[in-house]
């Protein structure tokens, strides 16, 4: 990773993870760390993190943990996220969701066309369909 990238992940961070990490935690009632696995991004995918990636995350557990049964199952099964980008093309049928040993796993192209990333709805529906 070579400067210029180094320095757009360092201004999301500042700008945006934060704000996003303590609004998740309030929402599942833990520490929920999100690890946004920058060496996977191209450059011009990286403004996407806040707006495609981290708001449609918080939204989906929104919905998963706006009763006390969904949060208690993302309590008791996620204990980190971990963020992955991929190349725009074939995004579609290579982009993955999964938990093992309580990590949630997003795998997309978080900047490229919207059929190669997930929305909250799918987000959502991943969730309950697997905690």
């Amino acid at each position: 990773m070579g400067l210029q990238e180094k320095k757009t992940a360092k201004a999301i961070e500042d700008q945006y993870l934060a704000d996003y990490q303590k609004e998740i935690n309030e929402i599942v009632g833990k520490e929920l760390p999100i690890n946004i696995n920058w060496d996977t991004f191209e450059l011009d995918f990286m403004k996407f993190v806040p707006s495609v990636c981290l708001q449609r995350l918080t939204d989906a557990f929104k919905e998963v943990c706006a009763d006390d049964m969904g949060k208690e199952a993302v309590q008791e099964s996620i204990n980190t996220v971990e963020v992955y980008c991929i190349a725009n093309e074939g995004a579609e049928d290579k982009k993955e969701l999964k938990i093992t040993d309580g990590v949630f796993s997003l795998t997309a192209c978080w900047g490229g066309h919207h059929s190669g990333y997930f929305s909250d709805l799918v987000i959502r529906e991943f969730l309950e369909n697997n905690l």
